[in-house]
């Protein structure tokens, strides 16, 4: 690990000052798309602030280095991510929601109504002003937001330490290929070095990506023409004759073409066979030879469901539970897979404890594994002081769990470029136990793992800048304290000027009842879970995947096991659209222009064509604001 001299810095006082300028103007903007459509700015603000940064400093005669461009960048993802469910204090509010909806008060646990058990350090009491002031700013608000604050500090802690231990795992031992950093770096090194050849790349995708944007995005939201529907075009009328209950579509959002350009083919062909076993041919089997084992299925479908709704459909009737015993399964296969190289990393982590500090990449393990387990532990505790919830169980989910989950996501990401979920994993653990309150369902032990692999992707763009992996930590944790910090400010403002949900946020009308219906059917357990189905997703899952690494390394056959897992978590349209743009790559576009050259374009390509959709979608948004900057009453 005494590398430290291959990398250069990358957060300086210029960095930082864009940094901290782009989080004042694009977090807020965020928080309220989020509240109006349920999107973010995510890529589109992170690009614009990368190229007016760029073009800035070259007006004043200066240049900003390709280290501090990455660092520019991935910073911004992080800020222009954020959205409201991603600041603490949001969950208060809709806690408040929740308690005086009628709706909820016909749940109940051991016959009393839900609201009367929600504790005051979730929620003030049902008597008290904070419902009517709406500001964050309330001596009653105090409790939650320190629980909130607590938990969060703790996720950080330990998301950062896995961060660390994974990034050397898998970029520095294992050395995966991490498809979509690729297109971070070349993105950044076009903006900084400007080569004319992948200039002139980069422009024409960029002009292809801004026209298609205008056509997809702009237009319909502009003019009210829709040319090409979003987020995808359903085929599911062609196929509900033959396989009634089968999802299928091609994607019409430019994320998954663009992406795909850089997917390996054997990991497309696996997310393809992934997702149409699944969502095609595994819904239409369930409802055609297995009405018995899922009932609710069978009685709920009815011809003519559109893509929307088969997938809101089968997802809580039919893959609940399978999806969360697939992705355990890959956990364990991964972490076999892996075994040697965790080792490896482990010991590499020891002797650099013996070198130089002035040398060293990471801070020693001693330090990683002290502040992984303090941050995992402690959330167990700390839930079990709370909540009551048997300590063993959260903390064999925050200490063991997030090991497993972390793993098996990074080498998904860095396998494929896309990362795997366990949805409603501590719902379901909650569910097999005896547990018999509200608070422990709604509130949860940290669970490391779920954004580490995300970040490790950004260290990837890091290793191939040569940007020092310690500055992105750095800008990691700058960019996560101001957004929660502006995010609070936000929030706070949004809600004082009008109720949250209302019509001025028109997307947490329909979310907070989905949500809302969603925790009281699963904290009174009116959603069936099968044991058995769980455990054997689980090895069913494991299975498949050593059949496929198998399958890739002893005959040679274009198949990821991590893939396949990602593929089961993918519905059909992105899937399709993945699996097409991998092909056009790596089959047509590499012969086309030569195996060479196009392997060291098609990031570039790929990064022109997401930024000219960022930057239409960016301005359309900016379109949004202005038209909702008037009054808002009565709401």
């Amino acid at each position: 690990m005494g590398a430290a001299a291959q990398f250069e810095r990358g957060l300086t006082w210029r960095a930082l000052l864009v940094l901290l300028l782009g989080a004042a103007l694009v977090v807020p903007a965020s928080i309220y798309l989020s509240m109006l459509a349920g999107g973010t700015l995510a890529g589109a603000a992170a690009f614009i602030i990368a190229v007016l940064a760029s073009q800035l400093a070259l007006t004043f005669g200066e240049s900003l280095s390709k280290q501090e461009l990455l660092i520019i960048y991935e910073a911004s993802s992080v800020i222009a991510s954020a959205n409201a469910a991603g600041i603490g204090f949001y969950w208060i509010i809709f806690r408040m929601f929740y308690v005086k909806n009628p709706i909820t008060w016909s749940y109940a646990i051991d016959g009393v109504p839900i609201p009367l058990r929600v504790p005051s350090w979730l929620a003030p009491p049902l008597d008290s002003p904070a419902y009517y002031a709406r500001t964050l700013f309330h001596p009653d608000l105090l409790a939650p937001e320190l629980v909130y604050l607590a938990f969060t500090a703790l996720y950080v802690l330990a998301e950062l330490a896995m961060l660390m231990l994974l990034s050397y795992t898998f970029l520095e031992v294992e050395r995966l290929p991490f498809p979509f950093s690729r297109i971070d770096a070349m993105l950044v090194e076009t903006l900084a070095e400007r080569r004319p050849e992948r200039v002139k790349y980069f422009m024409a995708a960029l002009t292809a990506g801004a026209i298609y944007g205008a056509f997809v995005v702009a237009l319909p939201y502009a003019g009210g023409i829709t040319f090409i529907p979003l987020p995808w075009l359903d085929l599911t009328p062609l196929t509900e004759p033959y396989l009634p209950g089968a999802m299928l579509g091609v994607a019409t959002d430019l994320a998954p073409w663009a992406g795909g350009f850089v997917v390996p083919l054997e990991a497309a062909v696996s997310i393809l066979i992934g997702s149409l076993a699944t969502w095609g041919f595994g819904n239409w089997f369930a409802l055609r030879y297995a009405p018995d084992v899922f009932p609710e299925w069978a009685s709920e479908y009815r011809p003519g469901m559109s893509i929307a709704l088969i997938w809101q459909r089968s997802m809580f009737r039919v893959w609940f539970a399978p999806q969360i015993g697939v992705a355990l399964g890959l956990a364990m296969a991964m972490v076999m897979r892996f075994r040697k190289s965790i080792a490896k990393a482990f010991a590499a982590f020891v002797r650099a404890m013996r070198e130089p500090r002035a040398s060293r990449v990471y801070p020693p393990l001693t330090a990683l594994l002290a502040m992984y387990f303090a941050g995992t532990s402690c959330s167990a505790l700390l839930h079990w002081s709370l909540t009551g919830f048997p300590l063993w169980i959260s903390l064999l989910y925050s200490v063991a769990l997030s090991f497993l989950v972390g793993v098996a996501s990074t080498a998904a990401i860095g396998e494929t470029g896309f990362s795997i979920s366990l949805p409603y994993l501590w719902h379901t653990i909650v569910y097999f136990s005896d547990y018999r309150d509200y608070p422990g369902w709604v509130i949860m032990p940290v669970l490391a793992g779920t954004q580490s692999p995300s970040l490790t992707n950004m260290m990837s763009a890091a290793y191939l800048t040569r940007t020092r992996p310690m500055d992105l930590v750095k800008a990691i944790i700058i960019a996560f304290v101001v957004t929660q910090a502006l995010g609070i400010l936000a929030l706070d403002l949004f809600w004082r000027i009008a109720p949250i949900p209302s019509s001025a946020y028109p997307f947490t009308l329909f979310d907070w009842a989905r949500v809302a219906i969603g925790d009281s059917l699963l904290v009174t357990r009116s959603i069936r879970i099968d044991p058995q189905l769980l455990l054997n997703s689980a090895g069913a899952g494991a299975l498949a995947v050593a059949a496929f690494e198998v399958a890739r390394t002893r005959f040679g056959l274009p198949l990821s096991g991590p893939g396949l897992v990602v593929g089961i978590m993918t519905l059909t349209p992105y899937a399709a659209s993945v699996f097409l743009a991998s092909l056009i790559s790596n089959l047509a576009l590499s012969r086309a222009l030569g195996k060479e050259r196009w392997g060291e374009m098609k990031a570039v390509v790929a990064a022109g064509l997401m930024a000219g959709y960022g930057i239409v979608a960016g301005l359309t948004i900016a379109a949004l604001f202005i038209a909702k900057s008037s009054w808002l009453w009565p709401w």
